[in-house]
């Protein structure tokens, strides 16, 4: 939100609760255009996505079990968000993951009953829905400024050499928002972490390097 903002883009913001929203943010962010909507809900997506023609989607579970786990939130809500953004025409939808949801045998997946499954679920149906995408499987998220470190960007989930690497939310940021403009970043999948023998802002060219998803 708050580089997009920074960046002069035109955005709507969902949240379940503005209210929650504000105590996080500030005052400061009571002027951008906030939605409120459960994604859980196939008819409130729809309605709060008229007139959309971008996604960046970061939604997930915060329950093992139960209506906000995984598979009501990382799929259920995932698959309400491509539906809509079908039935709109949305031009490009950015979807944030994790790195490991290709394997069963990731720590995080065993502590969480599956919780990776149903998020590599919510990746095919993206990428069987016929929308342009770029998925993002990130590393440990922290809550470093950006440009203190380079960024690696990897691909084939090849987690365990990146299991113990982190990466700041605001380099994050601004990878999802680039993932919208950089035409390179089409029908692509990659893992990205924080190198610290990486130059800043060279993740940019990297870009180019990207192989499309089969």
């Amino acid at each position: 939100v708050e580089h997009l903002r920074e960046e002069g883009v035109a955005f709507r913001a969902m949240t379940r609760s503005r209210e929650e929203a504000m105590k996080r943010l500030g005052p400061a962010f009571a002027d951008v255009d906030w939605v409120e909507c459960d994604v859980r809900d196939a008819a409130q997506v729809a309605a709060a996505m008229r007139g959309v023609t971008e996604v960046i989607s970061v939604i997930g579970a915060n329950q093992i079990t139960g209506p906000n786990s995984a598979e009501f939130v990382d799929y259920g809500g995932v698959k309400n968000l491509v539906d809509a953004a079908l039935a709109q025409k949305v031009r490009h939808f950015v979807l944030l993951t994790a790195i490991g949801v290709t394997d069963p045998d990731h720590p995080f997946n065993k502590a969480t009953k599956g919780a990776l499954g149903w998020r590599l679920k919510g990746e095919d149906y993206l990428r069987a829905s016929g929308l342009s995408y770029t998925i993002v499987r990130p590393g440990g998220l922290v809550n470093d400024p950006a440009g203190q470190k380079g960024l690696r960007i990897e691909q084939g989930d090849h987690w365990r050499p990146l299991l113990r690497s982190t990466l700041s939310r605001d380099d994050l940021a601004l990878v999802l928002i680039e993932s919208l403009r950089n035409p390179a970043a089409r029908r692509t999948t990659f893992e990205l972490v924080n190198d610290p023998e990486a130059a800043p802002g060279a993740w940019r060219e990297a870009f180019s390097n990207l192989r499309p998803d089969p």
